[in-house]
């Protein structure tokens, strides 16, 4: 047990080393004029920036508006991809025939297509999401197909031999063995959204923590920038914590993850 406790432990602290010697190295570098100090402000500097910022209603305001076209974006995600990947995924023909366009799509950067949602949506939270939408979609529904496909086949015949009728084959061997792709594939989703959030706003304009990442570098205050892509950074990372933290507890019957809780 106390084997098990220091080993978490150390997954604690290794990486938190890491970063606090990077931090050290660039502090210093900043202070003795090697990095060029005014676009590259030392840590120091942007703590303290960041210190300020977190008391004002603007930034709140703007994480906010970041967090809810999110949320929005990836709530209709969830409710298309995942319904539409089982489809598929159930009719080899309909999945052969798909998944060329799925993966053409997927490989176009969602950003290329904002000068067209400009003109259609505006720009405001409506755009955000839609763009948000467009790049997070197909993780989750290319994922979702495979794992509708991916049923193994003695699992599936042996639910036949027993009598099983199709509802009941796809809620005790389709869906469970789809689940962890599907998982994988929402993780994916939900940072690509996450990230597709701020980079609207931080391109084109609008309420969000993009918006207020480009105001700061406008009005020259790199330690504020950095304090705001700091944030940015720290939304990612919560993101991805939350959605492996849904998928570990939906998924703890599944062998892999109780594996990686040992």
């Amino acid at each position: 047990m106390r084997f098990v406790r220091g080993r978490s432990v150390l997954r604690v602290l290794e990486p938190a080393v890491v970063v606090l010697g990077a931090l050290l190295l660039w502090e210093v570098l900043a202070r003795t004029g090697v990095l060029f100090q005014p676009a590259l402000p030392p840590p120091s500097e942007i703590g303290e920036s960041l210190v300020d910022d977190v008391q004002t209603r603007y930034l709140w305001q703007s994480v906010w508006m970041t967090v809810k076209a999110w949320a929005v974006g990836l709530s209709i995600v969830i409710a298309v991809a995942i319904p539409v990947g089982i489809v598929l995924g159930m009719s080899r023909f309909a999945s052969r025939a798909t998944i060329l366009t799925f993966e053409f799509l997927r490989a176009i950067p969602s950003i290329a297509a904002l000068p067209i949602l400009v003109l259609l949506y505006g720009v405001g939270f409506k755009l955000t999401v839609v763009l948000a939408v467009l790049g997070a979609m197909w993780p989750l529904l290319i994922q979702t197909m495979y794992g509708v496909q991916d049923v193994d086949p003695v699992a599936r015949e042996t639910a036949r031999v027993y009598g099983l009728g199709r509802v009941r084959q796809f809620r005790l061997v389709v869906l469970p063995s789809a689940a962890p792709y599907i998982g994988t594939g929402l993780r994916l989703s939900g940072v690509i959204a996450m990230l597709l959030a701020v980079a609207s706003t931080l391109i084109v304009g609008g309420d969000g923590l993009g918006s207020a990442i480009s105001t700061a570098e406008n009005t020259g205050q790199p330690a504020l920038m950095f304090d705001r892509i700091f944030i940015a950074a720290l939304l990612g990372l919560t993101v991805t914590i939350f959605l492996t933290a849904v998928e570990r507890r939906l998924l703890r019957w599944h062998p892999s993850v109780r594996k990686s809780n040992t």
